[in-house]
């Protein structure tokens, strides 16, 4: 057995990351239950407190991780400082659930591009998939009464179905034609898993008596990397062509050509909607530039900062770049609330932290509950944090005059 992080954010964990939890939304909201709901500073945060509690508990970081959708940007974060080897994510559906995936290779492991998770590129991470497809009923359509064609027990149950179905299905994904074979089997968390206990079991049994070998997570990324090294130039699942560059089906009439450098918008920004649209197409996705935008502004405000520090260096420029940055700080965290009638105004230290004065009770340095937090007045200046790069522009140019005023007396 392998242990392995469930990467689904709850209320809970979304606070022990001091970060914002929606609870105006349902907890299967995108918008709140994938990272990808968050900004990337907070992803950060809530991959960081779950390996940290996983190691706490076990004393090692895990190999593989999973949730139904996985943003990239968390999975490179992943890969980079934590060195997760595979990852699980659903299988193509079109709705399900409010959970729109497809396009990735027809149910085969691949190893992702780094900015679109549906891709097949050169990540370090395997990614396999729950729930693999029939590879034709499950194609045409929307909704459970397709996607449930699938390995997954409740799944095929739920269409009357049984375990000769998951025998047949099973036998497709070790298709002769290609040197590995590979399918995820087990039950779907929850009270709904219960009654297919026993299914779950003669699938077990059915695998035993083929004699298929039973991998954890981290060993099939191994074995796919010895039996492949990288992505193959093709495998074959029924009539499914996949490539590196497209996928194809002739016979469903189907060809999804991948496009490098090309993501889903929650690559750089939070998803906000409630249906989560992760649909291999051009009219969702969007260039990923070389240089974020952000970047530029950054870039030309330091650049500005350093010219005017080095033009007037007989101006104070340190000390009004001091006084700039405390001045946005202050705007940027000010906050005012209302609660039980009592008047609070200070500054909101981090998502959570409250540091400033009780109109009734005077001094207070306390964690806010997450909704009152959320909900404090604000002055809205998303564009004046720029300030910063200005000021630290403004100091970097007066240290270079400084140094170049050195060389010079000598």
């Amino acid at each position: 057995q392998e242990l392995g992080v469930f990467l689904e954010v709850t209320k809970k964990l979304a606070l022990k990351a001091r970060v914002y939890f929606d609870e105006e939304r349902p907890s299967y909201d995108p918008g709140v239950i994938f990272l990808s709901g968050y900004e990337r500073k907070e992803r950060v945060k809530i991959i960081d407190k779950i390996m940290d509690d996983f190691k706490t508990t076990f004393g090692y970081f895990p190999k593989s991780a999973g949730a139904w959708w996985i943003d990239s940007y968390s999975l490179n974060y992943l890969e980079r400082k934590y060195g997760i080897r595979a990852a699980l994510i659903v299988a193509d559906q079109k709705t399900t659930d409010n959970y729109g995936v497809w396009g990735q290779w027809w149910g085969f492991p691949y190893f992702p591009d780094k900015t679109n998770i549906l891709t097949p590129g050169n990540s370090k991470i395997l990614v396999m998939q729950w729930a693999q497809r029939d590879p034709k009923t499950a194609y045409f359509g929307q909704g459970p009464e397709v996607s449930n064609h699938s390995l997954q027990a409740n799944d095929y149950i739920s269409l009357g179905l049984d375990t000769e179905y998951f025998k047949k299905i099973a036998s497709i994904y070790f298709d002769q034609r290609n040197k590995l074979g590979q399918i995820t089997v087990g039950l779907e968390t929850g009270m709904e898993s219960v009654p297919f206990q026993k299914e779950y079991e003669k699938q077990l049994a059915w695998i035993k008596k083929e004699k298929i070998t039973d991998l954890t997570m981290s060993q099939m990324a191994d074995k796919y990397r010895q039996t492949y090294g990288k992505n193959p130039n093709e495998i074959w699942i029924e009539n499914w062509r996949l490539t590196p560059n497209f996928r194809e089906n002739k016979t469903l009439n189907e060809r999804i050509d991948y496009v490098k450098g090309m993501a889903f918008e929650d690559y750089q920004k939070k998803n906000t909607q409630s249906f989560l649209r992760r649909i291999y197409d051009k009219n969702n996705l969007v260039k990923v530039p070389i240089v974020p935008t952000d970047w530029w502004w950054q870039i030309g405000l330091i650049v500005t900062g350093m010219l005017v520090a080095i033009k007037l260096p007989k101006l104070k420029w340190v000390g009004v770049a001091g006084v700039l940055g405390i001045a946005v700080w202050a705007v940027i965290h000010a906050r005012y609330t209302v609660v039980n009638g009592e008047k609070m105004i200070g500054f909101l230290v981090d998502n959570l932290r409250f540091v400033g004065i009780n109109l009734k009770h005077g001094w207070v340095n306390t964690d806010l509950s997450n909704l009152v937090a959320k909900s404090m007045l604000k002055i809205r200046v998303e564009q004046i944090s720029y300030v910063y790069w200005l000021s630290l522009g403004l100091v970097v140019g007066k240290i270079y005059g400084k140094f170049n005023q050195t060389r010079k007396d000598k």
